[in-house]
C-alpha cells in the first residue's frame, strides 16, 4: 500500500518537475518501471557492476533506446540535458547511474537505480556527486 502511494506521489511530481510533456511521459514510464522492480537483483547478462545495464534494461522496457554501455559515466551524453535533480533526471556519477524520484534529507536527491545495495532499491545522494543530469527522450 505504501509503495502505491509513494508511486502515485513520485507521479503527480515528475509531470509538474520534468520540463517537457513528452520528457516526463518518458520519465515516468521509467521511474514506475523501476518501482515495480525495487527489491529486485541483477538482471541475467548484466555484469557484476550492474547499475549501468539495468539503467538500459529499464529504458529498453519503458519504449526508450539504451545507450549500449555499462559503464555509468557513459549517461552522460544520453538524452537531452536535464536539470539537476529534477524528478525524472537521470543522475549520471562517475561509478553509479539512477533515475531521481525525490527529495532526501539534507538537500539530497533520492533516485531508484540498480546494484544499490545489489537490489533495485532507492538511495539518497548528493547532487554534487553527478558529473551530469540526463532527461530520457524518445529518439
Amino acid at each position: 500500500m505504501l509503495r502505491l502511494i509513494a508511486s502515485a506521489f513520485v507521479a503527480f511530481i515528475a509531470v509538474l518537475a520534468v520540463e517537457s510533456p513528452s520528457q516526463a511521459r518518458d520519465a515516468q514510464t521509467v521511474i514506475n518501471l523501476m518501482l515495480g522492480e525495487l527489491g529486485t537483483s541483477r538482471p541475467s547478462g548484466c555484469p557484476g557492476r550492474w547499475c549501468a545495464c539495468y539503467m538500459d534494461v529499464a529504458l529498453v522496457r519503458a519504449g526508450l533506446p539504451p545507450l549500449g554501455s555499462n559503464r555509468a559515466r557513459d549517461f552522460a551524453t544520453y538524452g537531452e540535458p536535464a536539470e539537476p535533480g529534477a524528478v525524472g533526471a537521470i543522475m549520471v556519477m562517475p561509478h553509479h547511474v539512477g533515475i531521481v524520484v525525490g527529495a532526501c534529507e539534507n538537500g539530497q536527491v533520492q533516485i531508484v537505480s540498480g546494484n544499490y545495495s545489489n537490489t533495485v532499491a532507492l538511495g539518497c545522494y548528493n547532487p554534487n556527486r553527478a558529473i551530469a543530469w540526463r532527461a530520457p527522450v524518445r529518439s
